[in-house]
C-alpha cells in the first residue's frame, strides 16, 4: 500500500512539475516559433532556389526540394498561425476569422507535415540503392522516378489526412451579447469516436511510429555503408592505385552526401520517436493528454520546427557542392554575371 501511495505521489509531483513548466515556458512560446519561422521559411528558401540549379539537379535534390517546400509550407502556415494569435490585437480581425484559420492551419499543415516525412523515408532509400547498387540506381532513382515518387507521396498523404480534417470543428459560444468562436474536436460523446480514434491512431502509427521504425533501419545500412566505403579508402591508400584526384574527390562528396543524409534522418529519429511514444500513451489513456502531452505541446511544436528549418545549415556545413554553388550564388550576384 505504501508503494502505491508513492507511486501516486511521485505521479502528482510530476504532473505538478509539467503544469509549472507549461506555466513558464508559455510566454516565450510565440517568439521562439516566430525566430525559428522566419530563418526556416529563409533556409527552405534558400534551400530550393540553389537545388534547383541546373548543375545541382539531380534525383536525390529533386527529392530534397520537395522536402524544402513542404517544410517551408509548414513553416509559412505556422508563421501565420503565431502572427494571428500572439501578436494580433483581439478587435483586430474578427474571432471568425481566427478560428477559420486556425482550424485551416489544423488540417492543411499535418498534410505537409506528413508529406516531409515521408519525402525523408524516400531520401533514405534513394540514397540506400544509389551506393549499395549503383548498376540499378540508373533506373530505380533516376529523376523521373523522384518526380513520380514526389507526387504519389503528396497525394497519398493527403489522402491518408483525410480523417484528421474530419476530427475537427468550429462552434460559437453567446455570452454577454458577443459572439466567440472556439474549435472542438470531435470526440466519441457526439457520436463519432471511430474518427477519433482512427486519426488518433493515424498520427501514432503512420505519421510517427512507422516512418522512425523504418528510418532506424535504413539509418543502420546507410551507416553500414559509409563503414564500408570508409574501408576501401583506407585500403586503397594503403596500396599503389592510379585514381586521379577527381575520383578521389567525388568518392569524398559521395561519402559526405551519404553522412549527410544520415544526419538529417537521425535528427529526424530523435525528435519524432519521442513524440510517437507519447502518443501512444495518449491513445491507451486520455489522461495522458491533459495531464503530459499538453503541457509539454508548445515545447515539442518548437522542437519540431526546429527540425523543419534547420537542414539548411545541414547541407552547408556537409555538402561542399551545396556549399560552392550557395557561395557562387552570391558571388555572381554582386558581379552581375
Amino acid at each position: 500500500m505504501s508503494l502505491q501511495n508513492e507511486t501516486e505521489d511521485n505521479w502528482f509531483r510530476g504532473q505538478t512539475e509539467l503544469k509549472l513548466f507549461e506555466t513558464e515556458y508559455r510566454p516565450f512560446h510565440a517568439y521562439i516559433s516566430l525566430v525559428i519561422s522566419v530563418f526556416g521559411i529563409i533556409g527552405n528558401s534558400l534551400n530550393v532556389f540553389i537545388l534547383t540549379r541546373k548543375e545541382m539537379i539531380s534525383a536525390m535534390n529533386i527529392l530534397l526540394t520537395a522536402l524544402a517546400v513542404t517544410e517551408g509550407l509548414k513553416l509559412t502556415l505556422h508563421l501565420t498561425f503565431i502572427v494571428l494569435f500572439f501578436f494580433v490585437y483581439d478587435n483586430a480581425l474578427s474571432p471568425l476569422v481566427k478560428v477559420s484559420y486556425a482550424m485551416f492551419y489544423f488540417i492543411v499543415a499535418i498534410v505537409f507535415h506528413t508529406a516531409s516525412i515521408w519525402l525523408t523515408v524516400s531520401l533514405a532509400i534513394f540514397r540506400y540503392i544509389a551506393i549499395r547498387f549503383p548498376l540499378l540506381a540508373a533506373t530505380l532513382c533516376s529523376r523521373y522516378r523522384a518526380k513520380v515518387n514526389v507526387v504519389i507521396v503528396c497525394f497519398l498523404v493527403t489522402v491518408m489526412c483525410i480523417p484528421n480534417s474530419l476530427s475537427y470543428s468550429y462552434v460559437s459560444n453567446n455570452s454577454d451579447n458577443v459572439t466567440n468562436w472556439h474549435i472542438t474536436v470531435i470526440d466519441g460523446t457526439e457520436g463519432n469516436n471511430f474518427i477519433r480514434k482512427l486519426n488518433l491512431w493515424f498520427s501514432t502509427f503512420f505519421v510517427r511510429l512507422l516512418p522512425c521504425l523504418l528510418l532506424l533501419w535504413l539509418s543502420f545500412l546507410l551507416i553500414q555503408e559509409l563503414r564500408r566505403a570508409a574501408e576501401r579508402s583506407s585500403n586503397l591508400r594503403s596500396q599503389e592505385n592510379d585514381d586521379s584526384d577527381d575520383t578521389i574527390q567525388k568518392r569524398t562528396e559521395t561519402n559526405r552526401t551519404t553522412g549527410m543524409l544520415v544526419i538529417v534522418v537521425v535528427l529526424f529519429i530523435v525528435i519524432e520517436l519521442p513524440h510517437g511514444i507519447l502518443l501512444i500513451l495518449v491513445a491507451t489513456n486520455r489522461d495522458y493528454f491533459y495531464d503530459v502531452y499538453h503541457p509539454l505541446g508548445d515545447l515539442i511544436d518548437d522542437i519540431t520546427l526546429l527540425n523543419n528549418g534547420i537542414n539548411f545549415v545541414i547541407y552547408c556545413t556537409m555538402s561542399k557542392k551545396f556549399r560552392d554553388t550557395f557561395i557562387a550564388m552570391f558571388s555572381c550576384s554582386k558581379v552581375n554575371c
